[in-house]
């Protein structure tokens, strides 16, 4: 598995901070970098009111991490992928599997 491990990811977790009209704003706050494999998996395309919009899917592997956040997005070569499922596919707590889309307008 250490050689698949070959691409280097950032970690950011939501932090959610007042603004002066009652709301939240969220902010993206970095949390490490861990290496990892990533693979494309499927690429699809809608169009909404005349748009065309692109959503590809990855599955990212990295070692097991029982802090990894609730809700997290990853940063990959300049891309941000936004993490939609983590497994772990054998539940020995050796890695993590998670499957995350990167949308591009």
């Amino acid at each position: 598995m250490i050689g698949q491990l070959r691409h280097r990811i950032g970690i950011y977790a939501p932090s959610r901070i007042a603004d002066d009209l009652g709301g939240t704003v969220t902010n993206w706050t970095f949390q490490r970098a861990v290496w990892a494999a990533v693979e494309p998996r499927s690429l699809s395309e809608t169009q909404t009111n005349g748009r065309l919009s692109v959503t590809q899917t990855f599955r990212v592997t990295l070692r097991f991490r029982s802090d990894f956040p609730r809700l997290a997005r990853l940063v990959w070569r300049g891309r941000t992928l936004r993490v939609v499922a983590v497994s772990d596919p054998d539940t020995r707590r050796e890695r993590l599997h998670l499957i995350c889309e990167e949308e591009r307008q």
